[in-house]
């Protein structure tokens, strides 16, 4: 019989009651003494920094899937949260595991331990209840605290390709001068006349500025953090089009762009009435007149392009139609 241990953090949990993984693998250890099992360092399952709502985590599908297969027999865990805090979602688990005839005990929960084969589930369905109100709650206030800060300017989200934060007030930009040069080439190249392919094409062949995501990328690194985005070496008319509607680069801060309906739920782009827009916020990079003006070219671009199209279709369509009647 196989037995397997498995353990979940979130840095969202309370500090004060959350158990560290290594705090859960003793406890698991212990528990599996007193059954006369034993649990290998390979035989521990562990999602460290992953929330409890989605069962959709990395080591925890890997182990579902052997239970399904038959390879693993018993599943430890320190208490339901551990599992999932998606009330429905646990308690079709549980289920799978009633109907596999497969043991998931869960070793410190209700004042003792919970038995999935051989205890009674009269009061599970308030503890996983329980569970899932925590973590919306959690994310409640979550939200609220980032709407306060992002309506009062204070909160300035991930990377701005160009910009540095200060290191003692994340509200606080200040100039990259290394990248500043970039920005204002773009912008004169778009303005004299070239179109965002042909930026991209200069910018590939002629300069070695990092494009924003390998930028991104170097920041999280010099911070010892992972940068999990995908990262492009070469530049795209993507990037282009993004820094030049971006009036971040004349000094505006703008905020509550996005916002998320619902936990771990996709961001959904908010319309312009609904953002924060702090003027003179830092140093520009480019003035506001060049900006403006980089913007009605790119608005008579979209117009001349839509109406091109307009007109191809009607003249598509008046010869299908010429084409009919000689039929």
């Amino acid at each position: 019989m196989r037995v397997v241990g498995y353990c979940r953090l979130s840095r969202d949990e309370d500090k004060e009651n959350y158990s560290s993984i290594e705090e859960q693998k003793v406890i698991l250890q212990d528990y599996a003494i007193t059954r006369g099992w034993r649990i290998s360092e390979d035989d521990f399952y562990i999602d460290d920094n992953f929330s409890g709502y989605t069962l959709d985590r990395p080591e925890f599908s890997k182990m579902i899937k052997k239970v399904h297969t038959g390879e693993i027999d018993v599943v430890l865990a320190k208490d339901l949260s551990r599992i999932g805090r998606n009330n429905g979602k646990v308690l079709v688990l549980i289920d799978e595991f009633k109907n596999m005839q497969k043991n998931l005990i869960l070793v410190s929960e209700m004042g003792g331990s919970y038995d999935v084969l051989n205890d009674r589930d009269d009061t599970i369905g308030i503890t996983t209840w329980y569970n899932e109100r925590y973590v919306k709650d959690c994310s409640k206030k979550t939200r609220d605290h980032m709407y306060s800060k992002q309506k009062t300017g204070r909160l300035i989200m991930g990377n701005h390709y160009g910009y540095i934060k200060d290191k003692d007030d994340q509200t606080k930009l200040y100039i990259d001068e290394d990248i500043k040069p970039v920005i204002q080439l773009i912008f004169k190249l778009y303005i004299d006349g070239y179109g965002m392919k042909k930026i991209t094409d200069i910018l590939n062949e002629k300069y070695s500025y990092p494009t924003p995501s390998v930028y991104y990328q170097k920041k999280h690194l010099e911070r010892g953090r992972i940068y999990k985005h995908p990262v492009q070496k070469l530049w795209s008319d993507y990037m282009i089009k993004n820094i030049l509607g971006n009036d971040i680069y004349c000094g505006t801060l703008r905020t509550h762009k996005k916002k998320t309906l619902s936990i771990r739920g996709k961001a959904i782009k908010l319309p312009e009435s609904e953002h924060f827009i702090f003027e003179n916020h830092h140093e520009a990079i480019i003035s506001p007149e060049t900006f403006k003006l980089a913007s009605e070219i790119r608005k008579r671009k979209v117009a001349m392009s839509s109406k091109s199209r307009k007109s191809k279709t009607k003249l598509f369509l008046w010869r299908i139609l010429q084409m009919c009647r000689m039929w």
